[in-house]
């Protein structure tokens, strides 16, 4: 009996100590969102999350090995970093100016996904912390009005790993200091370092060979998206008027680099401020930035599930289902035609509608070219509903993109459970 009280109580601790995400061809373990309401930004070499405000937060990305050369202006190891994170040490403790100590570096702001806007180049201090076993050096930089930012970089198996934890918030301007504000949360001036715990608890494991591919999953809607290594991906999870909403956005990492700063703005952590920053950066386009965007998204899986607490719509729906077929047929004419009187340049239109006893699906299949452009759009939507729950995916390609077809091609070979 003793054996199996004391066994039940190793199992409790390590359930309570146990890392949530793990990378294994990055090498590290991450904590992520304890709850249900969050948003992540995940892809091949990166991981971040805000949880319920920013009450929990964290952002870990492994540096490219030619990004990690230029953070000490020398080939890059573990051993260097061990080094110079000593020499800091040392240097900090016996009052040594910080002009003395940033001569031990050469660019601390070397990730590629992030970066300042042309022309900036803040003034940033150095100084060696230890956190939990890691051991970081930590770049801190003025942020104008919106306070000092801080980046922390700590390193094992010969890579360089930086972390942003939560901070004072930052009024974005670029995808870094957006990221830094995003994690910071929603209170001005946050009594606590939530952050604190994720910079803690991160820990490095040897990397292993890619093992599986980039892949996300939605279990509401049933469906598990395998990714390009290229890509990235969004995901929003929800309480939305007593609803669990899923919303996943997967695009190229050119679109998170051109981009981040509006998908990773500050505040945006559940559906309503997601939805108004949506709103607001499509109200900025004009005809001048149109084509930006268009270059920006010629690839793109949207994917959005709604779990409903009572039957009612959907009894509705399928109350009579000769008539919510025939209603559904008539919406996607109209669509077609509100493409048409909008001056879109449509190749082809069809689409299917299935509406049985206590399911239906429909799907749209088009390629249209926008106003005053010269290539197309190939665009896939389709939608299912079936037990208090909703689904509805599109999934856009330009034809005249490298791989015309890519985003089609990985939602067409999903797992469906």
């Amino acid at each position: 009996m003793r054996k199996v009280l004391c066994m039940s109580l190793l199992l409790v601790q390590l359930a309570a100590t146990a890392f949530a995400y793990t990378d294994k061809e990055s090498g590290f373990n991450a904590l992520s969102p304890a709850g249900d309401n969050y948003i992540t930004a995940v892809g091949k070499s990166f991981y971040g999350f805000v949880e319920d405000g920013g009450a929990n937060a964290g952002y870990a990305e492994v540096i490219a090995q030619e990004q990690a050369d230029k953070f000490f202006g020398s080939p890059f190891t573990t051993a260097v970093f061990e080094k110079k994170y000593n020499d800091i040490l040392l240097l900090q403790r016996n009052g040594v100016s910080q002009q003395q100590i940033l001569k031990l570096v050469d660019d601390v702001f070397v990730s590629q996904l992030f970066a300042f806007a042309d022309g900036e180049d803040p003034d940033y201090s150095l100084e060696a912390q230890k956190l939990g076993g890691n051991k970081y050096i930590v770049v801190k930089y003025a942020a104008g009005e919106e306070g000092e930012q801080s980046l922390y970089f700590t390193s094992a198996n010969d890579k360089l790993y930086m972390l942003i934890a939560a901070q004072q918030p930052a009024k974005a301007q670029n995808l870094l200091e957006s990221t830094v504000s995003v994690i910071a949360g929603a209170d001005e001036k946050p009594a606590t370092m939530p952050g604190e715990k994720f910079l803690k608890k991160f820990k490095t494991i040897k990397p292993q060979p890619q093992s599986r591919p980039l892949s996300f999953s939605d279990k509401t809607a049933g469906y598990t998206v395998s990714l390009p290594d290229d890509w990235f991906y969004l995901q929003l999870k929800d309480d939305y008027n007593n609803q669990t909403v899923c919303f996943t956005a997967a695009l190229p990492l050119d679109a998170m680099r051109e981009v981040g700063a509006q998908a990773l703005d500050l505040g945006i952590s559940n559906l309503d401020t997601a939805i108004d920053a949506v709103q607001n950066e499509a109200a900025c386009i004009t005809e001048n930035t149109k084509e930006d965007y268009y270059k920006i998204f010629r690839h793109g899986i949207l994917l959005c599930s709604v779990k409903m607490n009572d039957s009612r719509w959907t009894d509705e729906l399928f109350a009579n289902p000769k008539k919510t077929a025939l209603e559904t047929r008539q919406m996607l004419e109209e669509f077609k035609t509100y493409l048409a009187e909008y001056q879109r340049d449509i190749k082809s239109y069809a689409y299917d509608v299935n509406v049985g006893d206590g399911q239906g699906s429909f799907y749209v299949q088009t390629e249209l070219s926008p106003l005053d452009t010269d290539f197309y759009y190939r665009l896939f939507a389709e939608g299912k509903v079936f037990d208090k729950t909703a689904v509805a995916a599109l999934v856009y390609d330009r034809t005249d993109a490298d791989d015309e077809s890519m985003a089609y091609k990985f939602w067409n070979n999903k797992i469906t459970k």
